[in-house]
């Protein structure tokens, strides 16, 4: 939050011009983090700024009304089963077709509905931009497109074919190879290393076919951040395992991150995070109800 602090105020200072801000797909879970935001949006607000702030996750009453204070907060309960970018489209752009066209392909790949394997592959390649060395430019050129309601072409095909497909074969092998199923409170738990380059919902998605066993899938990076993913028609709730790392989410997908305690783990000779961890942190905070 400090982040979107920080971003807030230095473009908020250096624009010639007011307008509105708009905070999209993030909640608070604490007051510190409302303090933080709150000077920068404060700061804002006497600039001349208006701020609308759109989320789907659950939002604890007394952090709702202090953020409401500041600005403009629009909430969808997760029972709406609306993603973020149906949340923007409602608020800004309901008559414009590529707009509506964009929260619908959204909606369908974040829920993992049905006709999503009928889609092109856009989120796969977003996340292959996001994690090369100019992917600011990459992801500019593709919010352009996407903009004109290019969800696909011949130069994002070839790119996709000859770039992202050779790392994604290596990637998924890696992470299945790190694969482990771990029995904890009443759940079968699969744990595995997720590489940076492959979308954690279609990783889950494979291991889950792989594993019906399995109910829950965590998906972990060395730098501790954790993914927690339910089995579709579970009725686990994710976002309350995360919160108990600090962390939080939905229902049925959620993020934390897990802190290495030198006292606790030992035999490594770095700080990046292993599947020993990440089983110990489930089993301290399942278990403990």
């Amino acid at each position: 939050m400090k982040r979107v602090a920080d971003v807030l105020a230095t473009n908020v200072t250096r624009s010639k011009k007011s307008g509105t801000i708009i905070l999209s797909d993030l909640s608070i879970n604490s007051l510190e983090d409302v303090d933080t935001i709150e000077k920068s949006s404060s700061k804002a607000k006497e600039y001349g700024w208006n701020i609308v702030w759109l989320d789907h996750h659950y939002w604890n009453e007394e952090i709702k009304k202090r953020v409401q204070s500041f600005s403009k907060l629009i909430l969808s309960p997760e029972h709406e089963q609306k993603c973020a970018a149906e949340l923007v489209y409602q608020q800004f752009a309901k008559d414009r077709t590529a707009c509506r066209r964009m929260a619908e392909f959204a909606h369908t790949v974040d829920f993992r509905l049905p006709g999503v394997h009928n889609l092109s592959p856009l989120p796969e390649i977003i996340t292959y931009y996001r994690n090369i060395p100019d992917a600011y430019s990459k992801l500019q050129q593709l919010i352009e497109k996407v903009s004109r309601g290019i969800f696909w072409d011949e130069d994002l095909q070839e790119e996709y074919d000859n770039k992202y497909l050779p790392l994604k074969e290596d990637a998924l092998l890696l992470a299945l190879n790190s694969l482990s199923l771990h029995n904890i409170g009443n759940y079968v738990i699969a744990v595995a290393e997720s590489p940076k380059v492959i979308s954690k919902s279609i990783l889950a998605e494979k291991i889950f076919a792989e594993n019906p066993e399995a109910i829950i899938v965590v998906l972990f990076s060395p730098d501790g951040k954790i993914s927690i993913r339910r089995k579709p028609g579970a009725n686990i709730r994710c976002d309350i395992i995360a919160s108990k790392l600090n962390g939080g989410g939905h229902s049925y997908a959620a993020g934390a991150t897990i802190t290495r305690k030198n006292s606790n783990f030992s035999g490594y000779n770095n700080n990046n995070i292993h599947t020993k961890e990440v089983v110990q942190s489930l089993q301290t905070v399942i278990s403990s109800g």
